[in-house]
């Protein structure tokens, strides 16, 4: 056990895999803080049950994002009696980490940071079989860019020198602006070449021409898109992003805003549901041009629900 690490598990809506997770994740650390950000009752039972297996369960009495849910745990495993944690461990209710998930990521930590690399944070080398984004290495230690926030491994000490999450920014976008003010405090990503974690990084869909799947490569042709309303927070929060760290970081803006353009018309030739994604989207230029923050407008929301 890492007895000096707390873990925050972000849940929403959860299902079973929670527990599972806040099961695998109990021997491992001192204290598992879920933090449910505005559930309905119909999802008591299960955070219920993840209390019972010996989870601190905060709960949030209305959605407030994914960045609140971070601090809310944060400010949570600081306060606990249980525990006075040197670092801290984000992870989604979706995640699948091994046995030694933790102790992989601290010794990572604490191998870097004898060899007089100044760690920001530490965050998995693979994500659902993908390689995380590396940056260059020093001193035999792979270096990240932008790692997903599932799966961070981050020193209290980093949050104190460079904040808490961006909670304007609501969902989408968080871990990226978390990770570039890491960077500009002259901090570390580094990556644990060990570590795997699984993570659905959003839904999948087979585009299909007159009934026959498209195949690329000799296999069929599989597309990772995420739900129409989250279209309207990548193109808000990109705009929003842009204007945080645009001007600091030129060649980021550009090839990231491209990914992002890119990627949109793709699922949009490809991908059912067009037209509430265009909605979304197109809503998230005009309020990101605006300069509005936080979750999208009602109105907005009850439509594409609709």
């Amino acid at each position: 056990m890492s007895d000096d690490v707390a873990a925050i598990v972000t849940a929403y809506g959860p299902g079973g895999g929670l527990l599972e997770l806040v099961e695998s994740l109990l021997p491992q650390v001192a204290r598992v803080v879920v933090v449910d950000d505005g559930s309905d009752p119909r999802f008591d039972p299960v955070l219920d049950a993840a209390r019972r297996s010996g989870a601190l369960v905060v709960r949030h009495s209305s959605n407030q994002g994914i960045a609140a849910a971070l601090n809310t745990g944060v400010r949570a495993a600081e306060a606990d009696a249980v525990t006075a944690p040197t670092f801290v461990l984000t992870l989604d209710q979706d995640s699948e980490v091994s046995p030694d998930f933790v102790s992989c990521l601290v010794g990572t930590a604490r191998e870097a940071a004898e060899a007089g690399i100044t760690v920001g944070m530490v965050a998995p080398a693979h994500v659902e079989g993908q390689p995380s984004p590396v940056a260059g290495a020093v001193r035999g230690f792979l270096l990240g860019r932008a790692p997903i926030q599932s799966g961070m491994l981050i020193p209290l000490d980093t949050l104190r020198r460079v904040g808490g999450f961006a909670e304007q920014l609501f969902i989408d976008g968080v871990d990226t602006d978390f990770a570039l003010r890491v960077d500009r405090a002259g901090l570390r990503i580094v990556l644990s070449p060990a570590v795997r974690l699984g993570h659905s990084l959003g839904r999948r869909h087979t585009p299909r021409l007159l009934g026959v799947p498209v195949r690329l490569g000799g296999a069929p042709l599989e597309l990772t898109h995420s739900a129409p309303f989250r279209y309207y927070y990548i193109v808000r929060n990109r705009v929003l992003l842009n204007r945080m760290h645009g001007r600091r970081h030129r060649a980021w803006s550009v090839r990231e805003t491209l990914a992002d353009a890119r990627h949109l018309l793709v699922v949009q030739l490809l991908v059912p549901g067009r037209v509430p994604r265009a909605r979304a989207a197109l809503a998230g230029v005009r309020d990101g041009w605006a300069g509005r923050s936080g979750p999208m407008p009602e109105r907005l929301r009850a439509a594409l629900d609709r």
